[in-house]
């Protein structure tokens, strides 16, 4: 019986130090996003993130091995949140046409800079320098995301075939990376781009993104 009380009083505990591991990493991301948002990535140092959470910079380590892996796993928390969002709205029932899927997208990314920033990052800065591990699980939980995301699109779209359906993921990827970086622009060039005959080189990314995945919709449902 004594044996009994004591292994009660130990899940408990053991859940205490979970919830406290987990409400610690999610201040360290926290910490993240906010240094990322008021600088750039190569700006924030992890030692930053140390200072701002209270921290010591050993104790960020043991959390995340590298600040990749630390931006990784906030990528991965957006990108997770984006999808719930865009999959709620394609959840709304319905045969749609392509420039109401291609507004969809673009009202679901209103206030995702930060997301669409890091999603930028993605291949090119943030997967480098993380583990084989933290990497699989994020694109096993981005594959799930995608077949589900897929098969609503299906339903909107009937044109739309399952290998269709993921094209029109990866294009909006590619378009949402490649219009971010177009858009998300130095101030010195923000200031250039001022003058009237600039205009053309001006980016209004949810303008673009939304004629851009409407040209790619009308070209799938004329095959």
């Amino acid at each position: 019986m004594a044996g009994a009380l004591a292994a009660k009083r130990v899940v408990p505990l053991r859940a205490r130090r979970d919830e406290d591991k987990e409400a610690r990493r999610r201040e360290l991301l926290d910490a993240a996003r906010a240094l990322f948002e008021a600088t750039s990535f190569a700006q924030v140092k992890m030692a930053d993130v140390a200072a701002r959470t209270g921290l010591a910079k050993g104790t960020v380590f043991l959390y995340f091995p590298t600040k990749e892996a630390l931006f990784l796993a906030l990528l991965d928390d957006l990108l997770t949140a984006w999808f719930a969002k865009l999959n709620e709205r394609l959840a709304q029932g319905g045969t749609w046409t392509g420039h109401q899927l291609a507004r969809a997208v673009a009202v679901s990314l209103e206030g995702e800079e930060t997301f669409t920033r890091l999603l930028a990052l993605m291949q090119t800065v943030l997967e480098q320098n993380v583990t084989v591990a933290q990497t699989q699980a994020f694109k096993e939980r981005v594959l799930g995301a995608m077949g589900t995301t897929a098969a609503l699109l299906q339903e909107r779209l009937p044109f739309l075939t399952p290998e269709t359906a993921g094209q029109v993921i990866r294009h909006v990827h590619a378009l949402m990376t490649g219009l971010r970086q177009m858009a998300d622009i130095a101030p010195v060039a923000r200031e250039v781009l001022t003058l009237p005959h600039m205009a053309p080189l001006r980016v209004d990314f949810t303008a673009e993104l939304t004629a851009a995945i409407t040209t790619l919709l009308r070209g799938l449902e004329a095959r």
